[in-house]
């Protein structure tokens, strides 16, 4: 009698293990980092700030592992319809961009600092497009996102539950309470667009995520 609830709890224990990392590094990694990075030069200090994406993947793959999947299954990602994906990552971007854009205009803080320093900014752009933009969205509208619908049996409770979890995860990062509403919309605008819209995988969201974070990297620096 005493099994029948424990195994539905012993099936989720990847994914709660995988948002306990998350939330883990977000809050430890900006004390740690940054002591780390404090006398490290450039390369140093670009060492110190890929642990944290290292620590994320290996989690993600260690869990997918664990619940017998592949990795690219667990986060969501696939080349079919290429060409649709690519439609449908630049409508994202078109909402993200107008929606950041008209808030700046009234006077919000909706851009993060620039990078004048060429190799800094480089670096900044592929960070941004690859690692922030990809990585989230493998993660959370990939791994976590599906994993909660299985959990959860509810595509809105998943892409709420998530949106939420993802908004708050930025908050230990320095973002103010705004910029986290904001991440939890564009969460939810991405998980809806995965869920709803046919043959958009994380290929698609990932797209339209990191070419908004590199948009917001090229305004702060040469528009400021």
């Amino acid at each position: 009698m005493s099994k029948a609830p424990v195994e539905p709890v012993r099936r989720f224990l990847p994914l709660m293990a995988v948002v306990l990392v998350l939330f883990a590094v977000a809050a430890l990694w900006p004390l740690v980092g940054n002591s780390a990075a404090r006398n490290a030069g450039a390369a140093g200090q670009i060492a110190v700030n890929l642990v944290p994406f290292a620590i994320f993947f290996a989690a993600v793959a260690a869990a997918a592992r664990a619940e017998g999947r592949t990795f690219a299954a667990a986060v969501g990602i696939s080349r079919r319809h290429l060409g649709l994906q690519l439609l449908i990552a630049l409508g994202l971007l078109v909402v993200s961009l107008a929606l950041t854009l008209a808030l700046a205009a009234v006077g919000f803080r909706m851009f993060g600092e620039g990078q004048p320093q060429l190799v800094m900014f480089l670096y900044a752009a592929v960070r941004n497009f690859i690692l922030v933009g990809f990585g989230e969205e493998l993660i959370w509208r990939g791994y976590v996102l599906g994993s909660l619908r299985r959990a959860l049996h509810s595509d809105t409770a998943a892409i709420l539950l998530s949106s939420a979890l993802f908004g708050l995860w930025h908050y230990p990062g320095g973002q103010d309470v705004l910029q986290v509403v904001m991440t939890t919309f564009f969460g939810a605008l991405w998980g809806t667009a995965r869920v709803r819209i046919r043959h958009c995988s994380t290929l698609a969201t990932g797209t339209a995520h990191g070419l908004h974070d590199l948009s917001l990297l090229i305004l702060a620096t040469y528009a400021a």
